[in-house]
């Protein structure tokens, strides 16, 4: 949870990131855009497809964002998808730190994003931005904090923030080490790693209606979240799967109301998790 009182727009909601990083259906890496095999590396930062595609870091026109746009669809109930709220908002541009050493097309050791105009506009769930995932209001206080796991592996996430045209195809990207940086839109780069997203929405918590602890331990605690009109969302739990009983720590939260919402992302990163597993055991199974 990084606002239990105000949405990112600044209205009244709870404003959520899922702690654990999401890949595809498959349990794969999520590109930003697919744009095949285009290289990207400090002496050829990909002007030239740049200049034949505009638009490439443009994040309302991503594969990442019709991902999003999807998830939310497939893997939500009727009532959670009434309870997160449309979101439209407008991000200006950020300087961050970078590794403060002048590197080609960083000349003063900082990165820069660009503003980016009615980057959502209506979304559910979507990538959070360079000026979220750095802002200490919301608990991003050092690297450490920024980390991220898929199936416990500290891993890479895409961000919604284009970068200058220093480096044309690149948007913003949070390292496994917590290092906000920039990153190709299909991360083919001098670099290589895993790329997953990391889920965010607004959230109405007064359709919360109930909550049921299902594990509680070492002041972490884990919630069944029900919401209004949902008398049963048709989810078993198991919260002896590592993934359930470590991605929730509410010691910090003053509002267990607030605190649990999370769930409806975080759990359900779980289940997708343990049914990918399932599947995958049961086809072993079948080989064997």
């Amino acid at each position: 949870m990084l606002d239990s009182e105000h949405t990112n727009m600044g209205t009244e909601g709870m404003f959520l990131v899922s702690l654990n990083l999401i890949g595809d259906d498959q349990g794969g890496t999520l590109l930003f855009r697919d744009i095949g095999d285009v290289s990207v590396s400090f002496s050829n930062r990909g002007e030239d497809y740049a200049q034949a595609h505009p638009g490439v870091t443009d994040y309302r026109a991503s594969d990442i964002r019709l991902w999003c746009g999807e998830f939310y669809e497939k893997r939500f109930t009727e009532a959670e998808k009434l309870a997160i709220l449309p979101t439209n908002r407008s991000d200006d541009g950020i300087v961050i730190p970078g590794f403060t050493i002048p590197l080609p097309g960083a000349a003063n050791g900082t990165v820069d994003f660009d503003p980016a105009e009615k980057v959502l506009e209506g979304d559910r769930i979507f990538l959070p931005s360079v000026e979220e995932i750095t802002n200490e209001a919301y608990g991003f206080t050092d690297n450490a904090s920024k980390v991220a796991q898929f199936k416990g592996v500290n891993s890479g996430y895409w961000l919604r923030s284009p970068h200058i045209p220093t480096f044309p195809l690149d948007v913003g990207f949070v390292f496994s080490f917590g290092a906000v940086m920039d990153y190709p839109v299909n991360a083919n780069s001098m670099f290589e790693m895993d790329t997953y997203a990391r889920a965010a929405c607004n959230l109405d918590s007064s359709r919360i209606e109930a909550l049921d602890e299902l594990l509680a331990t070492g002041g972490r605690t884990v919630w069944r979240v029900t919401m209004k009109g949902d008398e049963h969302n048709g989810r078993s739990y198991d919260p002896s799967l590592p993934v359930v009983g470590e991605v929730l720590d509410l010691a910090k939260t003053v509002k267990i109301v607030a605190a649990a919402a999370i769930c409806i992302i975080v759990l359900l990163i779980a289940l997708i998790v343990w049914l990918v597993i399932r599947h995958r055991k049961k086809k072993k199974a079948g080989k064997g």
